[in-house]
């Protein structure tokens, strides 16, 4: 049997050490040697990393929260336009003995923007959407990428201050991230319907730049909801406020071949007017649905559903399983937040994090994050979020090496 050379067996060694260690000690390693460098930087090694991460998140899920302050407050505002531009993200290990979210990476962009919109995750990489600039981070790696400058890619006036669509998501068969964002091109005079169209961005391309896809999408899309990405598609909810009625269904993107296409809405469900959302679980697309809502005093229980896309294709054949129903009263925009343990999902809801033990009906709650204490770099200092938050950013999150630049 052929033996192993001494320094190939080191470099294994050092390879499987490497991969089990969080992004900052893996940073801090690169300065070690030549060798080890070119390891961390090799993109097959940031793969590995990733899966790694991706498999000790299904054992230890792990939240990232992005407190969002108000310079001042303008009454009368449907939606604020005095966003602090200094982005903090922390993370936050739920299933840890202390309620603490550690500081992962702080900047400050001013000037740049008024208002800010709901991130997305996708790999460990955050695109956080604003009313002026698109941007991409790595909190692990405290990477950061505003995407190119043209601020305003609308054909036609908009408010100035109104964040569009966009979404993130990896296209499988190039293994690079894309960024998709909407724009309205026209309106049409006779019947005042907006008609939108896409741009994509691929990160790490050389000389990337915003391209219009090569056909608009058959619908508008909702404003100020940022689209959800699984297994090499986006997803958004479908603007119904226009005639003639667009049909039950989400629009969908596909990252492969840049194209449109639509996705049923379970059959039973009552209908595009009825307050729902789009979630990922289980590495698939999930639909939040309110069957009957709370009275204004929040004494009548609303019934909430999450549903499962188990089938799509190209004919709108596609097929849902109701998988958990929730009673709760006051419950808000319901996310998903990933699994406790086979039977216990954890879920975020005004400003909550709550478990909800499968076969139950029922959250308990598990910390409030205006309660947290907010652990920061400067002197060890352990805090609340702070004065005047409007809202907080929530999602599941994982450490990643991946880049924001080529």
């Amino acid at each position: 049997m052929k033996m192993m050379a001494p320094v190939e067996l080191l470099d294994e060694l050092v390879l499987e050490v490497l991969i089990r260690l969080p992004v900052k000690s893996i940073l801090r390693f690169k300065s070690v040697s030549k060798a080890w460098r070119a390891i961390i930087s090799d993109p097959s090694f940031i793969r590995e990393h990733l899966e790694y991460s991706a498999s000790k998140r299904k054992r230890n899920p792990s939240v990232l929260i992005a407190p969002h302050v108000l310079d001042s407050i303008i009454e009368g505002e449907d939606w604020p336009t005095t966003f602090s531009t200094q982005i903090c993200f922390y993370q936050l290990l739920p299933g840890s003995a202390t309620a603490e979210a550690r500081l992962m990476h702080s900047q400050d962009f001013p000037g740049e923007f008024r208002s800010v919109c709901h991130i997305a995750h996708c790999d460990g990489l955050v695109l956080l959407p604003t009313n002026t600039y698109v941007y991409l981070f790595n909190p692990a790696t405290r990477d950061t990428l505003r995407l190119p400058a043209e601020t305003n890619p609308n054909k036609i006036p908009v408010p100035p201050d109104i964040c569009l669509p966009a979404g993130l998501g990896l296209d499988p068969r190039t293994g690079r991230y894309k960024v998709v964002r909407a724009f309205y091109r026209s309106i049409d005079p006779v019947t005042d319907v907006f008609h939108m169209g896409m741009q994509v961005y691929t990160v790490g391309e050389a000389d990337a730049s915003w391209r219009d896809t090569a056909a608009d999408p058959p619908y508008t899309v909702v404003e100020w909801i940022t689209a959800k990405s699984v297994e090499g598609r986006i997803f958004w909810v479908i603007d119904t406020n226009y005639k003639p009625r667009p049909p039950r269904c989400l629009l969908r993107f596909n990252l492969e071949d840049e194209t449109f296409g639509l996705t049923g809405l379970p059959a039973s469900f009552p209908g595009l007017d009825d307050s729902f959302s789009l979630d990922v679980m289980h590495e698939k697309l999930c639909l939040i649905a309110s069957s009957s809502s709370s009275t204004p005093g929040g004494t009548q229980p609303a019934a909430l559903s999450i549903w499962i896309l188990v089938q799509d294709d190209a004919r709108m054949n596609s097929r849902w399983e109701q998988r958990y129903s929730i009673q709760t009263t006051h419950i808000g925009r319901l996310m998903v937040m990933g699994h406790l343990s086979d039977d216990v999902v954890m879920l975020y809801a005004r400003r909550r994090l709550c478990r909800h033990r499968l076969h139950t009906t029922e959250l308990t709650e598990m910390c409030n994050m205006d309660g947290l204490k907010y652990h920061r770099h400067r002197a060890g200092a352990v805090g609340p979020a702070g004065r005047n938050i409007f809202f907080f950013n929530v999602t599941p999150y994982m450490e990643s090496l991946v880049r924001v630049t080529a």
